[in-house]
């Protein structure tokens, strides 16, 4: 499904025959990755891949101390030497390789392969290089006993590809095989290609030496009682994108997949044979299939509420009520609505969004601070927005003492007039992040089955937090949800999406 994230999708037949299986296998697999948020359904019997795992991949590709060194060094390099500096990765199990990063040039031509798009080893200087390496050189790790073939690249031919000025190759610890290169675009001076080799072995040592293990606590998997091999991958992909530049698992991994002994051993064994993951058993990172699936995700930009409106409309669906879903930046401590979808009732509020909204009116707001630090509440002007607004901070702190106790909020007519709010906040890597709210009418709030629209929320709220957390270094997300639950919060940046 990574292979056409931005083409068509699947059908069960079409995967059926791609990977060898059964119908009704694949059928069963695809239920299972639905159910986690790993594919989604689009139309009938067809399917894409689910907004889970772009969150894994977005955190593997900004969390990645390889991937940001390259970044740096690599457009560093291309601009200063006006040339296309190219990362690429073999990918045995493509039998091939692929671009992980290319800095451009600044000048008028410029070169932009897509990234993750296999190549097979025999075509260009970066396929030769890799062939002649690979010729000299034993590898240590075995091939997987089957490969799936992957769709050959399209739209460049090998003509177009740019000659290579200078390459070198490096193997780095964790697996993988590196090729660092500088492609002629025209007009090489010749001091450049007289250092071009020299610097390109200074950036290849750097990339080695950004390998390690990271240092204090790393992220914990909080099991939702789910036992199933999805899941349980999913806690192993979300330790590795949480913590790709080594996450130290010693003998924990059991404990932390939530299984014994042996399954957790034939999970990494099955990971590991993929290319998922590399594990010298002390620390595991990412591998080379992995860094891939990161690579051809990267040129897509998902906001959290792009990833979580299947959530939200399906709310909508349910509940008939408005729903607003606002974010909270901990950076600039201000929130905003970035998402209203209107219900199915005749009568509806129409909320703005990409404006800033008070925290301390309305339900929305208030789910939010409620879970902030008193200091931060504390520190708010209370201007009065309408005649309902609280505008002194005692009565405030009780509002919100009272919010902690239940667990979500309301608002009547604090901030709209003739408007009641529900709030429910969600909690990224235990930190609030931000909630979705449903707007009333006040003259039908009485009508309105409350517990049941809170408990529909609260489903609904607890879903967004599991798809958007990753978990931060140096924090047990358990501890942080124990807080959360709680009512205490520190405030301190962290999550995915800061």
């Amino acid at each position: 499904m990574v292979r056409r994230a931005d083409g068509e999708a699947w059908g069960v037949r079409e995967l059926a025959n791609e990977l060898e299986q059964s119908r009704s296998t694949v059928n069963r697999i695809l239920v299972a990755l639905v159910e986690r948020d790993f594919a989604v359904e689009e139309g009938v019997g067809k399917y894409r891949v689910g907004p889970r795992f772009r969150v894994l991949m977005h955190a593997l590709n900004h969390r990645s101390a390889l991937l940001g060194t390259a970044r740096q060094l690599l457009d560093g390099l291309a601009q200063g030497a006006r040339q296309a500096a190219v990362l690429s990765v073999y990918a045995p199990h493509a039998n091939g390789y692929y671009i992980l990063h290319c800095g451009e040039a600044p000048a008028t031509l410029f070169f932009r392969p897509k990234r993750g798009n296999p190549f097979p080893l025999a075509f260009g200087d970066i396929g030769r290089g890799f062939s002649e390496y690979l010729r000299t050189h034993a590898c240590s790790e075995e091939t997987p006993p089957q490969r799936i073939p992957l769709e050959p690249s399209k739209g460049i031919a090998e003509i177009e590809f740019p000659t290579a000025v200078s390459m070198v190759v490096r193997p780095l610890a964790p697996g993988l095989l590196i090729l660092v290169s500088l492609h002629e675009l025209g007009g090489v001076e010749a001091k450049v290609r007289d250092t071009a080799q020299v610097v390109l072995e200074q950036i290849a040592d750097r990339l080695a030496q950004t390998v390690g293990v990271s240092g204090g606590a790393g992220p914990e998997v909080v099991s939702d009682g789910d036992s199933s091999i999805v899941a349980r991958l999913e806690g192993l992909l979300q330790l590795v994108c949480a913590e790709p530049n080594g996450y130290a698992c010693g003998s924990g991994m059991a404990v932390q997949l939530h299984c014994n002994a042996a399954t957790a051993k034939k999970i990494m064994g099955s990971a590991t044979l993929e290319r998922l993951i590399h594990s010298d058993g002390q620390a595991i990172h990412p591998s080379a299939r992995l860094y891939q699936w990161a690579a051809l995700l990267s040129n897509e930009t998902h906001s959290p509420v792009k990833l979580c409106k299947a959530i939200v409309d399906a709310l909508v669906k349910e509940t008939g009520e408005t729903i607003a879903y606002l974010a909270f930046d901990r950076a600039t401590g201000k929130a905003q609505f970035l998402d209203v979808v209107q219900g199915w009732r005749p009568i509806q509020y129409q909320l703005e969004t990409g404006v800033e909204v008070p925290l301390y009116a309305g339900g929305a707001g208030k789910a939010v601070l409620a879970h902030l630090p008193d200091a931060f509440a504390e520190g708010l002007t209370l201007e009065k927005l309408t005649e309902a607004t609280i505008t002194s901070h005692a009565k405030l702190r009780a509002d919100l003492q009272s919010i902690r106790d239940r667990g979500w909020s309301m608002g009547d007519g604090e901030r709209v007039l003739g408007a009641f709010g529900i709030g429910v906040p969600f909690f990224v890597d235990g930190h609030v992040a931000g909630s979705i709210s449903a707007t009333i009418p006040q003259y039908r709030k009485e009508d309105c089955d409350i517990p049941s629209l809170v408990e529909s929320m609260r489903l609904a709220s607890e879903r967004i937090g599991r798809l958007l957390s990753v978990g931060a270094g140096g924090e047990s997300c358990l501890e942080t949800r124990r807080c959360k639950r709680a009512g205490v919060s520190d405030g301190r940046a962290g999550h995915l999406w800061s």
